[in-house]
């Protein structure tokens, strides 16, 4: 059977061999010799353009003198570097951008959400989604299919090990998106959310100054091994982005959003405040 494309865990696995390699003190070409590879396969392996073979991640971990736990865990990640996740091979219809999305969630440890104009994704209750991507003209089937799909998607937030903040404008919480029933559901959920501890919840008010958040909303997904994803939702599409050259400009936008945001104690207040108010629409 063909191996899929790298994804993810194929790129944070090489990333973790480039950091073993350079912690034993080895070049490129010093390493690829002794387990009969290329320079330049070996250099694809590590920035996750190529998947990398059970045998060839335990001829490294060799060379490199890893041995113990650590050799265990990168061991373990070899094994299921080709491993499909949910997002391909259950959900008809699901994007090749949502699994991409997918791909990188299910490796985060910490994410960052900056959210604007409209409830961060995966916060959204699935009434709000519904009611939003009916705004597309959808067929009723695909919606259902992304709903699913988003669902899913949202279950990376109850793993302990991963830390979700959430920056949200305070037009989201008063724009009105299928009705004010849905809406006080939708804002309830988030109090819910905010009261996990690997959740946070912050609102950003009108009138704080300027900061790069105006520029758009975003997804930031962290890592233990490679650098942060960036991942920017356009009307139809999305884009990401992996170069620092390009990620930088979004790690100093999650500064200044840290800097002008409500407290997450303040944000439940308003919050809390707004939904009684939507409660008196219903």
């Amino acid at each position: 059977m063909a191996r899929k494309s790298p994804g993810a865990k194929a790129k944070g696995l090489g990333a973790e061999l480039r950091i073993l390699r350079q912690r034993a003190g080895m070049t490129l070409e010093d390493a690829a010799k002794p387990v009969d590879l290329s320079k330049t396969i070996l250099s694809k392996l590590e920035t996750g353009h190529r998947n990398i073979a059970f045998q060839e991640a335990v001829g490294l971990l060799a060379l490199y003198g890893v041995v113990g736990e650590e050799r265990d865990r990168v061991l373990t990640l070899a094994r299921s570097v080709d491993d499909p996740g949910w997002w391909e091979v259950g959900i008809p219809g699901m994007t090749r951008e949502s699994a991409a999305l997918a791909d990188y969630e299910a490796m985060a440890t910490g994410i960052v959400s900056w959210a604007p104009l409209l409830m961060p994704g995966l916060l959204q209750t699935m009434d709000y989604a519904r009611a939003f991507l009916g705004i597309y003209g959808l067929p009723s089937h695909v919606i259902e299919a992304r709903l699913t799909a988003r669902l899913r998607r949202q279950q990376t937030m109850w793993r302990p090990d991963v830390t979700y903040t959430a920056y949200v404008g305070e037009s989201a919480l008063r724009t009105v998106v299928g009705g004010a029933t849905i809406m006080t559901a939708q804002l309830h959920a988030l109090l819910d959310a905010q009261r996990r501890s690997n959740i946070t919840v912050r609102v950003v008010p009108p009138g704080v100054g300027a900061h790069l958040g105006q520029l758009g909303a975003f997804l930031k997904l962290n890592f233990p091994a490679i650098t942060s994803v960036v991942h920017v939702e356009l009307l139809h599409s999305g884009v990401f982005h992996d170069e620092p050259a390009l990620t930088d400009p979004y790690v100093k936008a999650v500064a200044q959003l840290a800097e002008v945001a409500l407290s997450a104690t303040e944000s439940t207040r308003m919050i809390a405040t707004v939904a009684h108010e939507m409660e008196g629409q219903a």
